[in-house]
């Protein structure tokens, strides 16, 4: 706070100085009324342009992946799986599924891509919350 004071009175000190610097100027004549109109309507403008990004993946878009890249399924589905714990963490709310200890990774991936595979029904929906309900389902927490 004392050093924002120091700054204002810094501040107030050189415009002092500056106004004495100035030579006299002749009184300032009335001012004349100015008409005000109103500003220039605007175009509207079209909403940036740029390449159209997925924002969501299909179940069945998944299950494709999978069966062709092991990396790029487990990347999902875990990605998946820390997502759904972590916001349910940060609520404050328990968790709705629960891994048992020494459940690997791969067979986290499998079992929700063959609980996916086993309803192709449900091809068109969101994959990521295909997976929550796999989870859930497949790994149900303790009561």
């Amino acid at each position: 706070m004392a050093q924002l004071s120091r700054i204002l009175a810094l501040g107030a000190a050189a415009a002092a100085s500056v106004a004495q610097a100035q030579p006299a100027r002749p009184p300032a004549r009335a001012p004349q009324p100015v008409q005000q109109q109103p500003p220039a309507a605007r175009p509207p403008q079209a909403p940036p342009q740029g390449p159209h990004i997925p924002t969501r993946i299909a179940a069945r878009t998944l299950v494709g992946l999978c069966a062709q890249d092991n990396g790029a399924c487990l990347t999902y589905v875990l990605g998946a799986a820390d997502a759904f714990s972590s916001a349910l963490v940060a609520a404050g709310r328990p968790p709705v599924f629960c891994f048992p200890a020494g459940t690997t990774n791969q067979q986290v991936a499998q079992s929700a891509v063959q609980y996916l595979r086993a309803r192709p029904q449900e091809g068109g929906n969101n994959a990521a919350l295909s997976l929550l309900a796999a989870f859930t389902a497949i790994y149900p927490c303790p009561r």
